[in-house]
């Protein structure tokens, strides 16, 4: 009983320090926002979210609606790269991720940002990924993550002014 009395505090708590350790490290990888702007608006409102950590393919979910690949846009952080196109930017840079504020009613709504691995829908790119990655370890706090970040955002009523002054340029 007393060599079992030994071994269990040793096993234990070998076994939490690994546990914590992967959780800091998956944690600590995950898309991350670091800024955003505006905080609420309009439908057709530009959104620009600044966000360490994705290294994927975003997909944004704003009240039930999916935005794919083609309805969002990726600039760099960095002002050097603001004008490189979302494909080219290195995986591991900061970026800004811009979408438009989909046609909702006024509300209160959870917007989710999905770093998806591969191209929208091409399941054999996502497989081929991620069985690279976990040959070379020292990606795996980027693959074993939440792949997923969340914010709030209010949606206002549309300036019907605005709306008015668009007519207008239309119709000259």
């Amino acid at each position: 009983m007393a060599l079992i009395d030994r071994i269990y505090p040793l096993w234990t708590g070998r076994v939490a320090a690994r546990l914590c350790l992967c959780a800091l490290v998956a944690g600590g990888c995950a898309p991350k926002i670091i800024g955003m702007e505006p905080t609420s608006g309009a439908p057709g409102t530009v959104v620009s979210l600044s966000m360490e950590n994705l290294v994927g393919w975003p997909r944004v979910e704003f009240g039930g609606q999916i935005m794919d690949w083609p309805e969002l846009k990726l600039l760099g952080l960095k002002p050097e790269s603001r004008d490189v196109p979302g494909e080219k930017l290195v995986w591991i840079e900061d970026k800004i991720l811009q979408f438009h504020v989909p046609d909702l009613p006024p509300g209160q709504y959870k917007v989710i940002v999905h770093d998806d691995k591969g191209p929208p829908g091409d399941r054999v790119y996502a497989v081929l990924e991620t069985t690279a990655y976990v040959i070379f370890p020292p990606v795996w706090p980027f693959v074993f993550r939440s792949n997923r970040a969340e914010f709030d955002f209010r949606v206002t009523e549309a300036d019907i002014g605005a709306e008015k002054l668009d007519s207008q340029r239309g119709g000259r």
